[in-house]
C-alpha cells in the first residue's frame, strides 16, 4: 500500500515538474518571439524613416545621374522593410498592400536611369514623397509602444487587431491600394499580365455545375464514377471554378474546372501504384490523346523527367505563324508508368493564353555574335517575356561554350527584331 502510494505521489510530483516545463518553456518561445516581433518592427520604423529621407533627395537633382546613391538607397531600403514586414503578424489585407507599394516604389527607384523621363520621374517621386511621408506618420502612430519587447502573444494579437487596437488597420490598408495605383499605375503591359493571371480576357461562356461533371466523367472515365464532392472557389477568386472531389476503388483526389468555359485547371488523383513500367512511347502516346481529347491540341512536348512511378512532362504551346514555341502557355502532366494514365495535371499556365504579334526578324551574323569557340548545336523561334513583360519574338539558342576543356551548354535568348540578349542560362 504504501508502495503504491509512494509511486502515485511521485508520479503526480513528475507530471507537476513535466508541466512547470512545458509551461516555462513555451512563456520562454513566446517572450523571444515577441522580442523577434519587437525587433522587425523596430527596423522596419527605422528603415522606413530612412526610405522617406532618399526620396526626398531624388526631388533635388534634374537628371538622374545626380539622383543615382538615393535611387540605390531606395530599392536597398524597401527591400529590407518587405522583409521585416514579410516577419510580422500582421493583417494580410494590410501586409499585401504595404510589400506591394514597397515593391513597386523600389522597381520603379531601380528603373530610373535612362527609363524615366526626368521630368516625369521627378512628378513620381515627388507624389510618392507625399504619400510616404503620411504613411510613415500613421505608422509611427499605429506601432507606438510595440517595440518595446515586453508585449504578450495576445497582446500583439490585440494591437494588430481593428477592433481591439483602436487603430484601423483595414482603412490604412485601402489608402496603400489607392496610393499603388496613384503613383505607380500599372503600364499597359503590366495591366494585361494582370488580367491574364485573372483570367479577365476569356470570352468563353460559362459551364454549369453538371456540364463541369459530365466533362470530368468523359476525361477521367477511371476515376470519376464515385464523386464525393461538387464545390465552388471561393468568392472573389480570380478565376472562378468548380472543385471536384472524388475517390474511386484506390484513387483519390480532385479535379478543378473553370467556370468560362469548362477547361481543366488542374487534376490530381492519389492511388498506390503497381510495379510494371510501360515503355516511354506508351506514356508519351497516351499523354498526347488525353491533351487532345482535353482540347489541349496546339501543344508539343518540350521536356520529360521521371521518378520511380510517375513520367512529368512539359507541353508548349506553339504559335503558328512563325510555328514558335511560347513558354509562358505551358501544360504540366504526370502520367503513371503503370498504366499510362494522367494521375496529375496543371494547365493554369496555358489557360492564361498570351497575346503574340507579328515581329520582324532581321538578319544576325551568329559568327560575329558569338566568341569563336562556341558553336550552336540547336536553334528555333520562341516567344518570350523580357523585363517590361511583353511577349517578344526571339531566336532561342543551344550553344556549347569551352570552357577549360569541358563543354559548358548554354540557352541564350536573342530578340529578332532588336538583336537584345533577353536571357542567357547555364543547362545542366
Amino acid at each position: 500500500m504504501k508502495k503504491t502510494i509512494f509511486v502515485l505521489v511521485y508520479a503526480i510530483a513528475a507530471i507537476s515538474i513535466y508541466a512547470y516545463g512545458k509551461t516555462t518553456e513555451s512563456e520562454k518561445l513566446a517572450l523571444a518571439l515577441s522580442g523577434q516581433y519587437a525587433k522587425k518592427m523596430a527596423d522596419a520604423s527605422e528603415k522606413l524613416e530612412e526610405l522617406d529621407t532618399a526620396v526626398k533627395k531624388t526631388l533635388l537633382f534634374n537628371e538622374s545621374d545626380g539622383s543615382t546613391q538615393a535611387r540605390e538607397d531606395i530599392w536597398r531600403l524597401s527591400s529590407d522593410i518587405k522583409s521585416s514586414i514579410s516577419a510580422l503578424p500582421l493583417d494580410p489585407g494590410f501586409s499585401t498592400s504595404w510589400m506591394n507599394y514597397l515593391g513597386r516604389l523600389g522597381n520603379y527607384a531601380k528603373e530610373g536611369e535612362g527609363t524615366h523621363d526626368p521630368e516625369k520621374f521627378h512628378q513620381v517621386m515627388r507624389q510618392a514623397s507625399k504619400n510616404l511621408g503620411e504613411l510613415a506618420s500613421e505608422w509611427q502612430v499605429a506601432t507606438a509602444g510595440m517595440v518595446s519587447g515586453r508585449l504578450s502573444m495576445d497582446g500583439w494579437t490585440d494591437r494588430l487587431n481593428d477592433t481591439k487596437s483602436g487603430h484601423d488597420w483595414s482603412k490604412m490598408s485601402n489608402t496603400l491600394k489607392q496610393y499603388t495605383e496613384s503613383d505607380f499605375p500599372l503600364t499597359a503591359s503590366e495591366s494585361d499580365s494582370q488580367k491574364k493571371k485573372e483570367l479577365r480576357n476569356m470570352k468563353d461562356a460559362e459551364v454549369t455545375r453538371e456540364q463541369a461533371v459530365e466533362r470530368f466523367k468523359k476525361l477521367f472515365p477511371s476515376v470519376s464514377n464515385e464523386i464525393v464532392e461538387v464545390g465552388s472557389s471561393q468568392a472573389g477568386s480570380p478565376y472562378p471554378f468548380y472543385h471536384i472531389r472524388f475517390a474511386e476503388d484506390e484513387s483519390i483526389g480532385y479535379v478543378d474546372i473553370t467556370k468560362k468555359g469548362g477547361h481543366v485547371l488542374s487534376f490530381l488523383a492519389e492511388r498506390p501504384f503497381g510495379r510494371e513500367e510501360l515503355p516511354f512511347e506508351d506514356i508519351q502516346r497516351n499523354a498526347e490523346r488525353f491533351l487532345k481529347a482535353a482540347g489541349y491540341r496546339d501543344v508539343v512536348l518540350e521536356e520529360a523527367r521521371e521518378n520511380h512511378n510517375v513520367w512529368h512532362l512539359v507541353y508548349v504551346r506553339v504559335e503558328p505563324g512563325y510555328d514558335a514555341k511560347v513558354f509562358s502557355d505551358v501544360i504540366h502532366l504526370k502520367v503513371a508508368k503503370d498504366n499510362a494514365n494522367v494521375v496529375g495535371l496543371d494547365a493554369s499556365e496555358y489557360i492564361r493564353k498570351e497575346n503574340t504579334t507579328k515581329q520582324p526578324i532581321i538578319e544576325i551574323d551568329w559568327n560575329t555574335f558569338f566568341h569563336s569557340d562556341v558553336e550552336i548545336v540547336k536553334k528555333e523561334l520562341a516567344y518570350v517575356e523580357n523585363k517590361q513583360l511583353e511577349q517578344r519574338l526571339a531566336h532561342y539558342l543551344t550553344v556549347l561554350s569551352d570552357e577549360h576543356g569541358i563543354p559548358g551548354t548554354y540557352a541564350v535568348v536573342v530578340d529578332t527584331e532588336t538583336a537584345e540578349v533577353i536571357k542567357t542560362e547555364k543547362l545542366d
